[in-house]
């Protein structure tokens, strides 16, 4: 996240050290108890941190309290920590921007571990039931047999219309059932602990490559991007990035996968907006809380790093986005839109990109917090918080059996770009 001397980086770093310490002892699960002083203490920290350090412009964070209060009934009735955590994350939803979030210790653990409990799939709510986007490789569900674009309509007799139904213990068994195209199956599954990681991929149609690039977070292996890419220079002719599902993470690593497609000096990605910028555009220009026209006045920008094999690619390239495309993922295919006139397939974007850092409260118990510390701005004044990236053509999820419409169009298209391109 920009350049060492960035207090936004000097907070980042100082929070990657932290988690550390707090994955060393165990933590309470979301079913556990709660008592009253402890949420009393846990809502006071939360309190000072977003004070202290959290941004948005325009924003003001004095009015915590006051929110909190409004919910104290809802608090109040709470017994366990999953259910004091899902009451304070709908206050803080009430800010209406992304990236403010409490994380119950559970799930802070899962998240530094790159592994959770569960069955194992990544879903998208439909009318009818929850489709399956993708199946964790080892996972539960792939163990029995779940595959992208089954739809689970049922759990243990009864509708799924949320996660909220199959969620459950470690060890515990559910009855499934699900639609296969024009089929229904019944499937038993047991609940346990499962890697989260999904590693990078390529695969070819004909000398068009399709880069599958499931997160920039934790899980993002900069020694397979780089192997990959080599294999990619060496013989694409384009190339069809995939950013479905991709949540986003860290910048770095969106710099790295940047940098073997943008020129870093001439082809900035865009703009953060922290209180620095905000303060320089108040003393140059006069008091302001626009994103767009602070970072139209601010010099420094966020540019792709530098890759070790020195490759930067010259191919064209589309982008593949949907509504689990996030944060990173969603300045990397504005970039492409805006820098190289990629196109965009697939559905809307999260709309949800502001920078930010994930910090343990130092409490007994172990809650974390991630609070944005900075907003963003792509290069040509777009600010995507709150306003998802529209794809240039726009497809359904792809059901069981279906052809990958999103896909197969990028990669018929890229081919008639190539073509063109080879006749000029």
């Amino acid at each position: 996240m920009r350049k060492l001397s960035s207090p936004m980086i000097r907070l980042a770093v100082a929070a990657s050290l932290l988690f550390v310490a707090a994955t060393s002892f165990a933590q309470p699960r979301d079913k556990d108890a709660i008592s009253p002083d402890e949420k009393a203490a846990t809502l006071a920290k939360v309190e000072t941190m977003l004070n202290q350090m959290a941004f948005v412009p325009g924003t003001d964070f004095k009015t915590w309290p006051d929110m909190v209060k409004k919910h104290g009934e809802q608090i109040e009735k709470t017994k366990t920590v999953g259910e004091f955590t899902g009451v304070v994350n709908s206050v803080m939803n009430s800010f209406g921007f992304s990236h403010i979030v409490l994380f119950s210790p559970e799930a802070f653990t899962a998240r530094n571990t790159q592994s959770r409990a569960g069955i194992g799939i990544r879903i998208e709510i439909e009318t009818g039931g929850l489709r399956v986007v993708n199946v964790f490789p080892g996972s539960p569900a792939a163990e029995v047999g779940l595959q992208p674009g089954d739809l689970i309509f049922e759990a243990d007799g009864k509708a799924v219309k949320s996660t909220a139904e199959l969620a459950g213990d470690v060890g515990q068994t559910s009855s499934i059932k699900l639609r296969r195209g024009t089929e229904v199956k019944t499937l038993s599954v047991t609940r346990r602990q499962y890697s989260t990681v999904l590693p990078e991929t390529v695969e070819w149609n004909g000398d068009i490559a399709v880069l599958k690039v499931p997160t920039f977070d934790a899980g993002y292996n900069i020694d397979n991007v780089d192997a990959l890419m080599v294999q990619i220079s060496g013989r694409a002719k384009g190339v069809v990035l995939d950013l479905r599902g991709n949540g986003g993470g860290r910048v770095t690593n969106l710099q790295h996968l940047a940098s073997y497609f943008l020129n870093s000096a001439e082809q900035p990605l865009g703009t953060f907006v922290g209180k620095g910028e905000v303060m320089r555009y108040t003393q140059t220009h006069g008091p302001s809380v626009d994103p767009i026209e602070i970072a139209s006045k601010t010099a420094l920008k966020v540019k792709a790093s530098k890759n070790k094999n020195g490759i930067r690619l010259t191919v064209p390239v589309s982008c593949l986005i949907d509504s689990g495309s996030g944060s990173a993922s969603e300045m990397m295919a504005s970039a492409l839109r805006e820098q190289l006139s990629s196109k965009l397939y697939g559905r809307k974007t999260a709309g949800a990109v502001l920078a930010s850092v994930i910090m343990p409260l130092r409490d007994d118990l172990g809650f974390a917090l991630q609070f944005p510390v900075t907003d963003y701005v792509t290069i040509k004044g777009m600010r995507i918080e709150g306003n998802p990236i529209v794809p240039d053509k726009e497809f359904p999820i792809a059901k069981f059996g279906e052809q990958d419409s999103a896909l197969s169009t990028a990669i018929q298209e890229l081919g008639v770009v190539k073509m063109l391109a080879f006749a000029g």
